[in-house]
């Protein structure tokens, strides 16, 4: 039989154990609660919902405060619509909480980079390369293939970047793009069209550049009937875009260089028919 004492103190401690289960247990729901609102804020993300991402990823970063993903994408909310300032602070908070953070690392070197702040996105595309556990290293191979292009025009350089982006992951069509238009511009037509046919796949499906650009390599290569059906798709399927109105000038162009070569060869058989005296 326990003495007083010792039921005080074994009533304590079961008192005690209680209230660890329920703190555990209502530690539990708000991590579940918390779990929830961050994957419905992440696919509103996803679906270029940005109000909706917003409300979902406060939601999920008062629940769980020190979550370096939710503060992440959370950041990325923020910069959709527009709050470049409060974007960034939440990045830094990703990456304070956890500095091996790589895709707030990205998400940094790319406002970084809209902004104009060359030096400071290289350095992070850089840190981020040095994760070998980064599955996502296509985007930060492009990315540095965009500065060299663009900042540098360093196209030997962006081509490097360019097809590592493509080794790390071969259907990053932005990748197939970018490569398609250096070689395009170096008249390398038959390279630039297997490129501009793979930027058109996947989800690059439907961006109507690549199409247009294989259409303009089809041309370069004497490839009219093929570059005519290609343009003809072009003006149907992206009625709304500039590519639409782009396609239907270079027709015309077609119609004009197909006339002039039919002329050539008129004129080329007269020579070769008549009589030699």
């Amino acid at each position: 039989m326990l003495s007083l004492g010792l039921f005080r103190t074994h009533l304590l401690l079961v008192v005690a154990m209680l209230l660890v289960t329920a703190c555990a247990s209502k530690n539990n729901l708000k991590a579940k609660q918390a779990e929830i609102y961050f994957g419905a804020g992440t696919q509103s993300l996803m679906d270029k919902q940005y109000t909706e991402a917003l409300k979902n990823l406060l939601e999920a970063n008062k629940l769980d405060p020190n979550n370096s993903e939710i503060l992440n994408n959370l950041g990325m909310a923020y910069y959709f619509k527009g709050e470049n300032e409060l974007a960034i602070k939440h990045l830094f908070q990703a990456l304070k909480l956890n500095e091996d953070n790589s895709d707030a690392k990205i998400n940094l070197a790319s406002i970084y980079y809209k902004a104009g702040k060359i030096q400071e996105a290289e350095k992070l595309y850089k840190k981020v390369l040095k994760d070998l556990t980064y599955d996502k290293q296509a985007r930060t191979y492009f990315n540095l293939g965009l500065i060299e292009l663009n900042e540098r025009k360093n196209n030997v350089a962006a081509e490097n970047y360019f097809k590592k982006s493509i080794k790390e992951d071969d259907n990053y069509c932005p990748a197939y793009y970018h490569l398609g238009l250096i070689q395009y511009n170096r008249r390398q037509f038959n390279s630039s069209l297997r490129n501009f046919k793979e930027a058109s796949m996947g989800v690059c499906y439907e961006s109507p550049a690549p199409h247009y650009y294989q259409a303009l390599s089809m041309i370069e290569l004497r490839r009219y009937e093929d570059a005519r059906i290609k343009l003809d798709e072009i003006d149907t399927r992206f009625k709304n875009s500039q590519y639409s109105a782009k396609a239907r000038a270079k027709s015309i162009e077609l119609n004009h260089i197909e006339n002039q070569r039919s002329q050539e060869s008129h004129a080329s058989r007269k020579v070769l028919e008549s009589p030699d005296f």
